[in-house]
């Protein structure tokens, strides 16, 4: 059995009110549309998502984001008809160096006027499946416990969470392979 080619990755994801959207993996020539989603993003989402006030991303940063390499390092853009740009970006890199079981951390920024309408719950479900290609067996993602929509997507996720408390964070880490949970 030949694993896909997930730099092709295409789907369809639905909102909560069964309005559908596009997913598709990330590519390199993306670099000004996700700088686009950033700079659309609140600073409040911004800081949900990196712990820090953050201002812009650096060349570096866009690099880091855009140039993938599918297994170890794989991210997912949402586009919503009607809409300019990408919604959202959802991306799992891989723990390093690596740890048995094999583990990424998962991660998102959707556009704030989509949050809390399922597309970083659906950008979830479509990282599974190709981390599961890929040979992750577990997720895991670190939040502000005063993001309550991301701990909302990871508690409906149905999934078992494991949590634990850092000082400033709660992170969640749960197994990938259950082929129950419904996609």
């Amino acid at each position: 059995m030949s694993i896909p080619d997930h730099r092709e990755y295409r789907a369809l994801g639905y909102l909560i009110d069964g309005t559908p959207f596009f997913v598709r993996a990330l590519r390199e020539w993306d670099r000004d549309a996700v700088l686009e989603l950033f700079e659309r993003s609140s600073q409040r989402s911004r800081y949900f998502r990196y712990f820090e006030t953050k201002r812009t991303l650096s060349d570096a940063e866009l690099d880091y984001y855009t140039r993938l390499d599918f297994f170890r390092h794989v991210a997912l853009a949402a586009e919503a008809p009607d809409e300019e740009g990408i919604i959202a970006v959802g991306r799992y890199i891989e723990v390093q160096p690596p740890v048995e079981p094999r583990r990424a951390e998962v991660a998102f920024l959707v556009r704030d006027d989509f949050q809390g309408r399922g597309v970083a719950t659906q950008l979830l479900k479509h990282l599974i499946r190709i981390a599961r290609d890929n040979g992750i067996q577990q997720f895991e993602a670190e939040m502000l416990p005063s993001n309550t929509k991301m701990v909302e997507v990871f508690d409906h996720s149905g999934y078992e969470l494991k949590r634990s408390r850092e000082p400033d964070s709660l992170r969640v880490v749960f197994p990938i392979h259950d082929e129950r949970i419904p996609f």
